[in-house]
C-alpha cells in the first residue's frame, strides 16, 4: 500500500504553503482597498503583479511563523469548536462512519475489529488505520485539504486581534477597522467550516479504504501509532 512518494504531513503542509501565501496576498490587496483608501483604479494589473511578486517572496516565513504559533490540538479546537477531544478521529466510529453511506459497518468491523467506544480510543484506533493507508490518493487529497483550510482558519483568527492594533497606530479610522475585522472573521468562519468538512471526509476516506480491502498492518507502526492521538500532522 505504501509507495515511494512522501505523503508526510510536513510535505503536505509544504505543498499548501503556496495557497496560504496566495490567501495572504489577497488579504493584503483587500486591506489596501478597505483600510488604506487605495482606489480600485490604482490597482492596475502591473501594480498588482508587482505587489504579488514582492509579497510572494516575503510572506513564506511569516506564514510559517503564524502557522507554528498555534498547536495542532488548538487548531482543531478552532475548527471543530470542541474543547475535549476536538480531533475528528475521536468520533470516527461513533459518528462519522455511520454517516458515510460508502462505509459498510459490518464489513469495516470484520476488517479492523471491534469499534472502540471512548473518544480517545476511537482516535487512537483510527490513527493506526490511517498509518496503514496514508498513501492512498483519496486519503492524501482529503488530508492535504484539511491541513490547508485548518491552517488558514487559524491564521485568519490569529490576525483578528493583531490587526486592530496595527491599524489603529497606522491612523486607520474605526469604521474601516471594523470592516477589516469583519473580513478576517468571515474568512475564519468560512475556512473553519471547510476544514471541518474536509477533516471529517479525511477520517471517512481512511475507513472507506479499509472497507474496500483488508489491510495488513505494518509492524513498524503498530505499537506507536495506537498509543497517541492523531493531530493531522507530526
Amino acid at each position: 500500500m505504501k509507495d515511494t512518494k512522501d505523503y508526510s504531513s510536513k510535505t503536505l503542509k509544504g505543498r499548501n504553503l503556496t495557497w496560504m501565501v496566495a490567501t495572504l496576498v489577497l488579504d493584503v490587496l483587500v486591506l489596501l482597498v478597505l483600510a488604506f483608501h487605495t482606489a480600485f483604479e490604482d490597482l492596475t494589473p502591473t501594480r498588482v503583479a508587482a505587489i504579488r511578486a514582492s509579497l510572494t517572496a516575503l510572506l513564506p516565513i511569516p506564514v510559517l511563523i503564524f502557522s507554528s504559533l498555534i498547536s495542532a490540538d488548538h487548531k482543531a479546537i478552532l475548527v471543530f469548536w470542541r474543547f475535549q477531544h476536538p480531533l475528528p478521529g475521536s468520533r470516527a466510529f461513533s459518528v462519522h462512519a455511520p454517516a458515510d453511506h460508502r462505509i459498510d459497518l459490518a464489513q469495516l468491523r470484520a476488517n479492523v475489529g471491534e469499534f472502540p467506544v471512548g473518544e480517545r480510543d476511537q482516535n487512537s484506533k483510527w490513527y493506526g488505520l490511517y498509518k496503514q493507508v496514508d498513501s492512498d490518493p483519496s486519503v492524501v487529497d482529503s488530508h492535504k485539504n484539511y491541513l490547508l483550510f485548518r491552517d488558514i482558519a487559524a491564521m485568519s483568527l490569529l490576525l483578528v486581534p493583531v490587526l486592530p492594533v496595527v491599524m489603529y497606530f497606522s491612523g486607520v479610522d474605526f469604521k474601516r477597522i471594523l470592516i477589516s475585522l469583519a473580513w478576517f472573521f468571515g474568512q475564519y468562519l468560512l475556512t473553519a467550516i471547510a476544514a471541518r468538512t474536509t477533516g471529517i471526509r479525511f477520517v471517512q476516506n481512511v475507513l472507506a479504504v479499509h472497507v474496500s480491502q483488508s489491510i495488513t498492518p505494518r509492524k513498524s507502526s503498530g505499537s506507536s501509532s495506537s498509543s497517541r492521538e492523531v493531530r493531522g500532522e507530526k
